[in-house]
């Protein structure tokens, strides 16, 4: 292994940013090499460079990796979170920016960091050694950063989805998937609480589970750190660079004189940027109070306007933006054109408009004073993370924290001596008795404060000016506290697959308990999805499985989703007036006990248990899926108002998340990528109702493919997928025929929903996508390719060695996982289980030289795998891993006194999920022999076993080692099994079937 030691710090970090690090950046490497731990806080002013936390964080991992894994004290994976909706996030965005330059790196210090780096996972020299993610909402089957436990990664993310998640109920997350989360969240996990004056509750909550995890009779490695960083003044901070806060010994790291003396940081910290004040006088009901201010934001701005000068507009709420938006274009009659910027945008949507805007506005531009003007307009979502240097900002008033966030999008580096700034108020917002829905009495107060003499929002102009005690704290955003974490709160939510009856809402250990929380959900928008289909699905089961089969085609997946308070989504669909929205993670602008009136249909979306609602069935973490038709979004971001048909982002998104190559031939669908092609696409294909053979379709899609492959530009995605899915051979794809069918339109009149073929490739065509495969149900036997049970379970087992040797687990828990993974899916022996892979054929079960653990057919088939599991007899529901158990049972001599038996049976029971702590109750009314080949001997057993009893000891076993290993360190052991059956899984995927014995 290379060497490396703190001194190779500056010249990593300039290596990569074409920069020396600022002075308090190095001295907090050293630190935290020195100690093996990170300070308590961070408290750097805004501006002075906090991101690089990130840097330090990667660059201390690679200082540790030359220690036995045992030892080890670095965290893998590195959590920036903030409680904030961005809409660019200069943390993921430096992150990248390491990522590349580390994958590149030939030679000197970036590859001795990136060799170590790669080390920690026993990666190739060719292979990325950082993994990156941004925790956005989730959704069922959409686990793209969970991959595996023992890689570097960077993730960006919110209160709500890290705080969700790490408390076993992850907002959006399958009930099977959220031990996953925990445990990866929970273990082995540095997390930079950003801005932690805006997250007081998750805060203490934090705070709570660092005394809980310790709670454990057998030690894991713990490398679980929270660092708490902060901008805002009353913060503890010390001249010195590290002190100790009296109240409880925490350690504080500030900046000190030697970084007040550095040239560059100096420039940031004594920039100028001035305010004015102006109130805007606003009279009626609330439409024309918000039309007023848009108004008069646009006024102002428009008066910054000139060539080459960006000029950013912020409001606080997403209504406010697009009416201000719309102000600035009309009052300048088409001659500026306003980006609108709000965290209520899809992620592929959000990065588009990063690529965009980032040459126009990010720091460090060369600024040209011939350009065309920038006009932003924004919510709240570029006050934190967004790495915007403006030249003038016109925002309306909040409380002064937020301000201070929103004029450090300002000068932000001292690169220019003319910057302005305008700060404007609703005059109903300083009514003696108003409390913002936002900011409560803040907003008023700082108001006052800021009138009662000329304002500089510099950062040393505004910190020297800033008063002290009550006062100040009246000017700050409202706060609120977390509950008291009992034990009895996490033995609650440690139950996830079932959650027990009474389940504590951990909102309120998120964001308070007196702040109303607005529970969200997720929204995807498709083409072949229409309002008839619903209305029929919502009546019929044949309407349903139609509806359900165009869906599973191609599955929805994180990056076409938009997240969305529910009582907002509820009003849409209803058709009722919108409410007020804010880009404040987890705050509720309007109460949500309106009506539960009838609207627009929405399937709610969770996999085979999908289903036709209606707006008042909805719940927090829903996934809806809706027709295209329905509108809701305007130049790519949340408006209910719009009746604009909505993209159909689907196959993009499966592409560019999961490198699957998934493409549906449905003309609505076609239509919208137009945009990508060279030429006019040729007529597609569609399926002929009992009129051609198989072999027939697929000829004229092979033509279609050729044509259209040429058509596409090569260089897009859709001429990527094209060319990924034209392949012959064992890789050729899977034709998913979807028919046409006769409907009832509102009418009454018969409509005819035409039918298409969808094609989903067999194998992921490239790996920078983060795969598709999940161990949430039986879907993940069907993956295109047929995989024996012996090849599938040697591989996993030796994926589960690796990982658990890499993550520095005692010898004897390392054992007890790896003989987990290697009986895992035994129970897939059952022959009924045999034909289901097989098709539904009792033949091709019968002739099979050996067990299958994988299917030919594709989980996008739900065609197919009907058909399958009717045939096979297998009793739906059944659970081959409690199978598993019982084949484990009946081979007692595998068990010697150095592994953890108790551990083995809950690893293999809960390997979906399930057990946590009960199984799953299925009838077997004709239950069958198992038979399994262990070491020359015949085990058998009956698939009648009565595991699912209550008296069978699932449930006692999973108690006794929730209290063995802790809430969080099982949630750990089970996660290092499953992840490496995905990787198997995955690797079988990609046709790499033979590298199980490669590690």
């Amino acid at each position: 292994m290379a060497e490396l030691s703190p001194d190779d710090f500056p010249a990593y970090f300039e290596a990569i940013h074409g920069a020396a690090p600022f002075p308090w950046q190095a001295r907090l490497l050293a630190d935290v090499a020195r100690e093996g731990r990170w300070p308590t806080l961070l408290d750097l002013p805004t501006g002075a460079g906090k991101t690089a936390a990130i840097d330090i964080a990667l660059f201390h991992l690679a200082l540790d990796a030359a220690s036995p894994p045992a030892q080890r004290e670095a965290p893998r994976r590195i959590v920036m979170v903030v409680d904030r909706r961005t809409v660019v996030d200069q943390a993921f965005e430096r992150a990248k920016k390491i990522a590349e330059t580390l994958t590149g790196a030939r030679d000197g210090v970036l590859r001795a960091v990136a060799d170590r780096l790669r080390a920690l996972a026993g990666l190739r020299g060719d292979e990325a050694p950082l993994a990156l993610a941004q925790l956005r909402g989730g959704m069922p089957r959409d686990d793209a950063w969970a991959r595996r436990p023992d890689q570097p990664l960077v993730a960006v993310s919110t209160v709500d989805q890290v705080g969700s998640r790490l408390l076993f109920r992850g907002y959006g997350v399958s009930d099977a998937m959220r031990p996953i989360h925990a445990g990866l969240l929970g273990n082995d996990a540095l997390l930079l609480l950003d801005e932690v004056h805006l997250s007081q509750p998750f805060r203490e909550t934090l705070r709570s589970l660092c005394r809980y995890r310790t709670w454990a009779s057998r030690k894991l490695p713990d490398r679980w750190q929270v660092v708490e960083m902060s901008a805002t003044p009353g913060s503890t901070s010390g001249s010195a660079g590290v002190t100790s806060a009296a109240s409880d010994d925490r350690r504080v790291f500030g900046l000190n004189d030697d970084d007040r003396r550095d040239e560059r940081l100096a420039r940031r910290l004594q920039a100028k940027k001035p305010a004015v004040l102006a109130d805007v006088k606003v009279s009626g009901g609330e439409g024309a109070r918000r039309a007023a201010l848009a108004e008069a934001c646009a006024e102002h701005a428009l008066r910054f306007v000139a060539p080459g000068r960006a000029v950013g507009v912020i409001v606080n709420r997403v209504a406010t933006a697009r009416e201000t938006a719309e102000a600035i274009r009309r009052r300048s009659d088409g001659s500026v054109d306003p980006i609108l910027v709000t965290g209520r945008m899809r992620p592929l949507d959000r990065d588009d408009l990063d690529e965009r805007l980032g040459p126009l506005v990010r720091t460090g531009r060369a600024r040209d004073a011939a350009a065309d003007p920038v006009v932003i307009v924004a919510t709240q979502c570029i006050e934190a993370g967004a790495d915007f240097d403006l030249d003038a900002i016109v925002t309306e008033c909040a409380s002064i924290d937020a301000l201070r966030q929103r004029f450090g999008r300002l000068n932000r580096i001292g690169a220019i001596e003319d910057a302005r700034g305008v700060v404007l108020v609703r005059s109903d917002a300083l009514a003696k008795d108003y409390v913002d829905p936002v900011y409560g009495k803040a907003l008023a107060a700082t108001w006052t404060w800021l009138g009662e003499a000329a304002r500089d929002f510099g950062i040393q102009a505004m910190a020297a000016a800033l008063p002290k005690g009550e006062r100040l704290d009246a000017m700050l955003s409202q706060t609120s506290h977390a509950p008291v974490m009992l034990p009895a709160h996490l033995d609650a939510w440690v139950q996830t697959r079932p959650s027990p009856e009474v389940d504590p809402d951990v909102s309120l250990w998120l964001h308070g308990t007196d702040q109303e929380h607005a529970p969200e959900v997720q929204v995807v928008w498709r083409a072949d999805v229409t309002g008839t289909l619903l209305a029929q699905a919502k009546r019929d089961e044949e309407a349903r499985e139609a509806l359900l089969k165009r869906v599973e085609a191609c599955a929805p997946v994180g990056l076409e989703a938009i997240s969305l308070p529910i009582h907002a989504v509820r009003a849409w669909l209803q058709g009722g007036a919108a409410p007020e929205l804010a880009d404040i993670e987890g705050r509720a602008m309007e109460d949500d006990e309106g009506d539960r009136r009838d609207g627009r249909l929405a399937l709610l979306w969770k996999g085979d248990e999908s289903r036709v609602i209606e707006p008042g069935e909805l719940y927090p973490g829903s996934t809806l899926v809706v027709p295209g038709t329905y509108g809701g979004l305007a130049g790519g971001t949340w408006d209910p108002s719009s009746q604009v048909p909505v993209s159909d982002l689907g196959d993009r998104a499966r592409w560019q998340q999961t490198g699957r190559p998934t493409l549906r031939l449905h003309p609505d669908v076609m239509r919208q990528h137009a945009g990508v092609t060279d030429a006019a696409l040729p007529k597609i294909p569609i399926p002929v109702v009992d009129e051609r053979s198989d072999a027939e379709d697929r000829a004229e899609i092979d033509a279609w493919l050729s044509e259209t492959t040429a058509a596409a530009a090569a260089t897009s995605w859709l001429g990527q997928v094209l060319k990924a899915l034209a392949v012959k051979g064992r890789r050729r794809p899977a034709l998913v025929r979807l028919d046409g069918m006769q409907l009832a339109g509102e009418d009454g009149a018969p409509r005819v929903e035409e039918g298409y073929f969808a094609l989903v490739g067999r194998f992921r065509a490239h790996v920078e996508g983060a795969g598709d495969v999940t161990t949430e149900d039986d879907g993940a036997s069907y993956t295109g390719v047929e995989v024996t049970l012996r090849e599938h379970l040697g591989g996993v087992a030796s994926w589960a060695r690796r990982f658990a040797e890499q993550c520095g687990l005692p010898p004897e828990v390392a054992r007890a996982v790896e003989l987990a993974a290697r009986w895992h899916d035994a129970g897939k022996v059952d022959p009924r289980f045999q034909r289901m892979l097989h098709g539904g054929s009792e033949l091709r079960a019968a002739v099979a030289p050996e067990p299958l653990a994988k299917s030919a057919l594709v989980a996008a088939d739900r065609a197919a795998r009907a058909h399958a599991i009717k045939r096979s007899g297998y009793p739906r529901g059944a659970r081959h891993e409690l199978s598993s158990v019982a084949l484990l049972q009946g081979c007692e001599r595998l068990f010697d006194k150095d592994v953890d038996r108790d551990l083995v049976l809950h690893l293999t029971a809960s390997h979906h999920g399930w057990c946590r702590p009960f199984a799953p109750v299925i009838a077997d009314d004709e239950p069958v022999e198992l038979a399994l080949e262990v070491e020359g001997t015949i085990v058998r057993v009956s698939s009648d076993h009565g595991l699912a009893r209550l008296d069978a000891g699932i449930a006692e076993r999973f108690w006794r080692l929730v209290q063995r290993y802790g809430w969080f360190g099982l949630a750990w052991l089970e996660a290092i099994l499953r992840l490496a059956d995905h990787r198997r899984s995955d690797e079988e995927q990609r046709g790499d079937i033979g590298a199980r014995n490669k590690r």
